[in-house]
């Protein structure tokens, strides 16, 4: 199927194929895609988020040598948020950065995603504890560097969702 797949492509688009992943005894058993590193096993396919992406967030927050954390956000009090203050004009633009790598990391990495929210609520206007919320992110990030996914394979006869909505999320906005 893969084979008929890639030609039918190459009918239409010029292609590059990195790594073929599949179960066939030329295929690949690991590759990287956008460098995420997928491997294929006999139990499951194993996806991992580019590492580089949370080294370089430790290295731009200084936290070599720091002790690690094992939650990545808390969620900040009524208090603790409309009392606080502006980040300096000096430090906006590197928030700003680092906020956005955390961003883009935690498309890769569901453990993160809510922190990564949390901080980017603040780009526009960052304030100090926005500034505390991506240390501590970092800080979570330095003790779970490398976090790796693993998707069994299995048959499914449907598929049941349950969700569950947050209306008060953010103390100062009340929205999610």
């Amino acid at each position: 199927s893969l084979d008929w797949f890639r030609e039918a492509l190459e009918q239409h688009y010029e292609l590059k194929e990195a790594a073929r992943l599949g179960l066939g005894k030329h295929d690949d058993k690991e590759g990287r895609i956008l460098n995420r590193l997928v491997r294929w096993t006999e139990r499951d396919l194993a996806y991992e988020a580019d590492p580089r992406q949370s080294e370089k967030l430790i290295d731009e927050l200084g936290f070599q040598g720091a002790k690690g954390l094992s939650k990545p956000a808390v969620k900040p009090f009524i208090g603790s948020v409309s009392a606080d203050t502006k980040l300096p004009e000096s430090k906006v633009t590197h928030f700003r950065a680092l906020a956005a790598r955390a961003n883009f990391l935690s498309g890769d990495r569901p453990d993160i995603t809510f922190a990564a929210k949390e901080v980017c609520r603040f780009m526009s206007a960052p304030i100090e504890s926005s500034q505390l919320a991506l240390k501590r992110l970092g800080r979570y990030l330095l003790g779970h560097k490398r976090v790796v996914y693993k998707y069994p394979f299995q048959r499914a006869d449907c598929i049941e969702v349950y969700s569950d909505r947050d209306w008060s999320g953010c103390p100062r906005t009340r929205r999610s």
